[in-house]
């Protein structure tokens, strides 16, 4: 309990009888208990919302039945309505037993002690009620704690699985981006090919795919070193990239020096514009490549196709399509694009 003193409330309409029983209590109980007392219902009232306004708790109340005003059971009754932690203790000259049983099921009655009462008893019954009073703070507090404990508990837990699911997002991130070039990988390809691949047969639309080849590349890295090679891609990679527009569009990086580009509801006169703007991109880089057969500097051959879907065929034929276009461009001389519909 608190370091405050503790309050008990004894109410009886007769002085005389609150003189005896106020000290009864002070001589069993001890100076850390003070003894509050009414002469009437309405004045313990004000003693309860006077001392709990000032924060403190009444563990007990002691009221007489018989009363002018207010009977000890109405007293109880309101006590217990705004103060539901508060023992109620009944006394009482008669053995009115409906009083008792209205106080039973509608005040939470500790126990009522019939007039005249034993002063021993009384004090065991009150030392009783206050043990049992300070068992339910006790109580009250450490499951006030374990609701603390808990909801730390449980906020620690959603901390937790917020950290989870970014890392699994960051994860999963990763699994779909190239470590060299910080572009979609071929995992990533693949999966977004087969799911366009069946909107499109879906919706009988048009998709296009260009393959991208850097020409002379072995002969760059030959001379440059794979240092020089892995600085040429990340560039290239990142120029690629920002050619196409929409968020539908990707560009992914197929295997070496190879990257792969998906332009869903595109025609192929329209892929192949997004094709020559990718070649003058890189062209217009003038990355050094003294060791090129067709330039000075790093170029470009694409491949590209586009075609409406069929049950007939699958995303394989389209990528041998580009393939087969991108051939071409080398075979026809390199730094340019091709389209194969």
């Amino acid at each position: 309990m608190s370091k405050m003193a503790i309050v008990v409330v004894c109410v009886d309409d007769e002085a005389t009888i609150l003189k005896s029983l106020r000290s009864q209590l002070r001589r069993g109980l001890g100076k850390e208990y003070r003894i509050e007392i009414a002469e009437s219902g309405e004045e313990a009232l004000e003693i309860f919302a006077e001392i709990t306004a000032q924060g403190m708790e009444i563990p007990l109340l002691i009221s007489d039945h018989i009363m002018p005003t207010m009977k000890g059971d109405e007293l109880l009754i309101k006590i217990h309505e705004h103060y539901p932690r508060t023992l109620n203790i009944l006394l009482t000259g008669q053995a009115n037993m409906e009083a008792v049983g209205n106080a039973v099921n509608h005040a939470n009655l500790y126990r009522y002690i019939t007039k005249p009462w034993d002063e021993t008893d009384l004090k065991l019954t009150i030392k009783e009620a206050l043990r049992r009073y300070q068992q339910d703070q006790e109580l009250l507090e450490k499951n006030l704690e374990l609701e603390k404990l808990s909801a730390s508990l449980e906020q620690k837990v959603k901390e937790r699985t917020m950290e989870l699911q970014h890392a699994n997002l960051e994860l999963s991130r990763l699994a779909n981006l190239d470590g060299l070039t910080q572009i979609a990988n071929r995992r990533r390809f693949d999966e977004y090919l087969l799911i366009e691949w069946q909107r499109h047969l879906r919706e009988q639309q048009p998709l296009a795919l260009i393959m991208v080849d850097i020409d002379y590349f072995k002969n760059y890295n030959d001379h440059y070193g794979h240092q020089c090679g892995d600085d040429c891609l990340i560039q290239v990679a990142k120029a690629i990239s920002l050619v196409p527009k929409r968020r539908t569009d990707l560009v992914a990086r197929y295997g070496g020096e190879e990257f792969i580009i998906i332009l869903p509801n595109t025609k192929i006169e329209n892929a192949l514009l997004v094709a020559e703007s990718i070649r003058k991109v890189i062209f217009n880089l003038a990355i050094p490549h003294t060791k090129s057969e067709i330039s000075d500097h790093v170029t470009l051959s694409l491949g590209i196709t586009s075609i409406i879907p069929t049950s007939e065929k699958s995303p394989d034929s389209l990528i041998l399509k580009a393939d087969t276009a991108l051939y071409t461009a080398k075979a026809q001389g390199r730094n340019r694009a091709i389209a194969i519909p």
